[in-house]
């Protein structure tokens, strides 16, 4: 009698047929799976390489129009050459977008900084913010002061949507306001502001006594026009210190920016004799030390400008 248990040798060679064929197909597929993780992390570390090298570019580019714009115009340069380093400075994308990321990175502090000197000393209820970039002192001086209307206004429309965006991250968009507009002709009413504030941008005016009279014009009697700005004398030794501090893409960034635009910045009797050209009455001007990228830095003037209580705009 035949033995049912016992499985032939057609079936035998069955079996191994198809024991044979589920390792092929799961070694296969194993291989298969580990060639597509291969692949992605390659092309992972590939598009990270190229992003990382793309975002450094655009920093150090952004950071280097800001500089190269200003020294052009301060040493009267061909005006080709102006005009190149102002459409490096003006590129809407992703210029703006990588200089507002350096910003927030390096540059915050600073503006917070300024933010808690101005909240500390005296309360203001209309601020204007000149030149206000990617809109962290506006910010910042929200975070500190909730119930104060603060405006920004800046030239580039790509910089007022990304100011737009980080106060709506801050949340302080029910206190802060930006817009679009030149400086020497604002869109506000006269005697509006009773504190007009700029950082950094002293330097980059073509006509800074047509600002001046214009911030004048929007100020209540008795307001403030309150300007920091980069020193003209800051010692080599101390930006020679403060980038020894830093990695290459800051350090890059360093040079290009706050100390090119420090060339370009005006001395303390310069700033003076601008102040004696205005309406404007007790000039002061005070040597400064704010964060500049991680670091206290004595690189800054302070200018405070008073429009007297009776309005002599004639």
């Amino acid at each position: 009698m035949e033995d049912r248990g016992k499985p032939s040798i057609a079936q035998v060679f069955l079996l191994l047929s198809d024991s044979a064929r589920v390792r092929s197909r799961l070694w296969s597929g194993t291989t298969i799976e580990r060639i597509r993780n291969t692949v992605a992390r390659t092309v992972g570390r590939f598009n990270m390489g190229v992003l990382k090298k793309t975002l450094k570019a655009g920093i150090i580019a952004g950071v280097c129009g800001l500089g190269l714009c200003a020294l052009a115009r301060k040493l009267n340069l061909p005006m080709r050459i102006a005009e190149l380093a102002h459409s490096v400075e003006a590129v809407p994308f992703p210029g703006t977008k990588l200089y507002s990321f350096l910003a927030a990175k390096q540059l915050r502090p600073l503006y917070a900084a300024i933010a808690e000197e101005i909240t500390s000393a005296e309360h203001f209820e209309r601020i204007l913010d000149l030149g206000t970039g990617p809109g962290y002192l506006p910010i910042e001086l929200a975070l500190r002061n909730p119930s104060a209307c603060i405006s920004g206004i800046d030239e580039s429309p790509d910089m007022i949507q990304i100011a737009n965006a980080n106060a709506h991250a801050s949340r302080v968009t029910k206190s802060v306001e930006f817009s679009t507009g030149d400086p020497t002709d604002l869109p506000f009413p006269g005697r509006y502001f009773d504190l007009v504030v700029s950082v950094n941008v002293l330097h980059h005016w073509r006509e800074p006594l047509a600002v001046f009279e214009e911030v004048f014009h929007i100020l209540v009697p008795g307001g403030q026009f309150r300007i920091y700005d980069y020193r003209k004398d800051v010692p080599s030794e101390a930006w020679e210190s403060l980038r020894s501090k830093l990695s290459f893409v800051p350090r890059t960034a360093l040079l290009f920016g706050p100390i090119a635009s420090s060339r370009a910045a005006y001395g303390k009797d310069d700033l003076l004799k601008m102040a004696e050209q205005t309406h404007f009455e007790r000039p002061e001007v005070e040597e400064v030390t704010l964060p500049l990228f991680g670091h206290p830095m004595p690189a800054f003037n302070s200018l405070k400008l008073h429009k007297p209580e009776q309005n002599r705009e004639d």
